[in-house]
């Protein structure tokens, strides 16, 4: 079988999303692919290589940063490049990049409904070409609505990067900016340091301030407090367009150097964008807390506790804004679980209740058969995706 490896660095969190894009590929292709993290090779990409034998390499452009991991060490093998720092190519190459100008246009439209007049960008802690490119096309796009925009800048102050000393920064930053405002960050790490200042400073999210990332990095984003809005790279899509395109590079050798764009998928909300003005923002608070936790088994108490009212006017608020009691939407959760487990043939159905905050099977039976008019059992047998 035919190896092709693909190089990445961990640091890039959303390398496993890109890796599935390329299995995609590799099974059509008969391709075994070997995914290597730099930094436990040392960087000597040479006895990989040597050892495996490739017939192609497809290369994240974090890896650059590793001593002896630029783009030289891939020639010699057909090779594609992710999202690379392209002052560092040389010339013309092989590659997919991720198109900040889709990017930073949905970002932009998500904010401009909250109707502010103020928003902000805040950037990366090093400067990278990256950060810098989507702080100016954010700051193209609301200025050409008219809107007021500011600037954070992380490495105008060199021992300001990272720490305490940072931390302090960012939150005379958002202090300082003119409320409400919304603000972009170059991506979810960063958006969480502005979570975390904007909660030391004490400005309320989303109350005061909104803040949407990038990446959509599900760890980063659904354990932020409050939880993170993020814009969603097509990262599966571009790991199909770089394995497609090493596929045709190995099979038409004179092909001429190309480079693919590839967008975003979609804005997934969540609290941190959730404006009071729109709808109650405790109920709000509340139905994140339950979509987060539903399936861990909380109460209609540990709901009510979220909204910080008695309960009587907690359930009335709710009723109010979503038509529905607190216990409803807790089960309404549940049961979608349950739904994306039994739609998994690989799983018993008898243990599906571990999975959705239910004590027992019994429960879950109960529960479901009531929402949906089938059993578990039965909903599996009409819905299961059998391969």
């Amino acid at each position: 079988m035919k190896t092709v490896i693909y190089f990445y660095e961990s640091a890039f969190q959303m390398w496993r999303r890109r890796l599935a894009g390329i299995y995609s590929i590799a099974r059509r292709e008969g391709w075994h692919v070997e995914a290597v993290d730099v930094g436990e090779i040392d960087a000597n990409v040479k006895a990989v290589t040597e050892y495996w034998e490739p017939v192609g390499v497809i290369v994240e452009g974090g890896v650059f940063r590793h001593g002896g991991c630029g783009p030289k060490a891939f020639s010699g093998i057909a090779n594609v490049f992710c999202d690379v720092d392209e002052s560092k190519m040389g010339g013309a190459y092989f590659g997919v990049r991720h198109n900040s100008g889709e990017v930073v246009k949905k970002a932009v439209r998500e904010l401009l409904a909250q109707d502010f007049a103020d928003y902000a960008y805040v950037n990366y802690r090093t400067r990278r070409e990256w950060t810098m490119e989507r702080e100016k096309l954010f700051t193209s796009e609301m200025s050409s609505r008219g809107k007021r925009t500011h600037m954070f800048r992380p490495w105008d102050r060199p021992k300001a990067r990272s720490g305490p000393e940072f931390a302090r920064r960012l939150g005379d930053f958002i202090a300082g900016l003119p409320k409400p405002c919304g603000i972009l960050a170059a991506n979810d790490e960063t958006a969480a340091y502005v979570l975390n200042a904007a909660r030391m400073v004490g400005v309320p999210v989303p109350e005061e301030m909104t803040v949407m990332g990038i990446d959509n990095d599900v760890l980063v984003c659904e354990n932020a407090s409050p939880t993170l809005s993020s814009v969603a790279p097509a990262f599966e899509r571009s790991g199909r367009l770089a394995a497609g395109l090493l596929a045709r590079r190995i099979r038409l050798p004179g092909l001429k150097p190309v480079v693919v764009d590839f967008g975003s998928d979609s804005i997934v909300r969540r609290l941190s964008t959730s404006r009071g003005g729109r709808r109650d923002i405790r109920v709000a608070r509340a139905v994140e807390y339950i979509r987060v936790n539903a399936c861990s088994g909380i109460s209609v108490s540990d709901a009510v506790r979220e909204m910080g009212v008695p309960i009587r006017t907690a359930e009335n608020r709710f009723r109010a804004v979503a038509r529905h009691s607190i216990r409803d939407e807790i089960v309404s959760v549940r049961i979608e679980k349950a739904k994306e487990i039994l739609a998994n043939a690989k799983i018993a159905v008898n243990s599906v209740y571990a999975y959705c905050g239910y004590k027992d099977e019994r429960s879950l039976r109960y529960a479901f058969t009531k929402a949906t008019g089938l059993s578990p059992f039965a909903w599996r047998q009409r819905h299961a995706h059998r391969k």
